[in-house]
């Protein structure tokens, strides 16, 4: 039997997220595995749920107006997920350069 990789697992485990199967959240499905095991499938989730958040807003800003680009940012069903990491990326950034303490 083949073992997937953790990259392949979180390929496994976008199918599922983007289809809105969330069997890997189902007490019958984390039932079956231990502490070391439940926080790998964590980091798995985590990830791809980062992945699929990020492609629910990646598109060619080249020729949409300002309104044309908020409705797409706004329309993503992981809003809050984008907005979160857009966050923690702009307080990183100020960190490095020296804007906060």
């Amino acid at each position: 039997m083949k073992r997937l990789t953790k990259e392949e697992l979180i390929k496994v485990f976008e199918v599922l997220i983007e289809n809105e199967c969330m069997i890997h959240t189902r007490p019958e499905f984390r039932d079956k595995y231990n502490r070391d095991e439940h926080l790998v499938i964590n980091q798995i989730t985590r990830g791809a749920t980062n992945n699929v958040a990020y492609r629910s807003v990646d598109f060619d800003i080249d020729n949409i107006s300002d309104e044309e680009f908020w409705a797409k940012i706004e329309g993503s069903k992981f809003l809050d997920l984008v907005e979160d990491n857009a966050a923690a990326s702009i307080v990183g950034m100020a960190e490095k350069l020296g804007f906060l303490n």
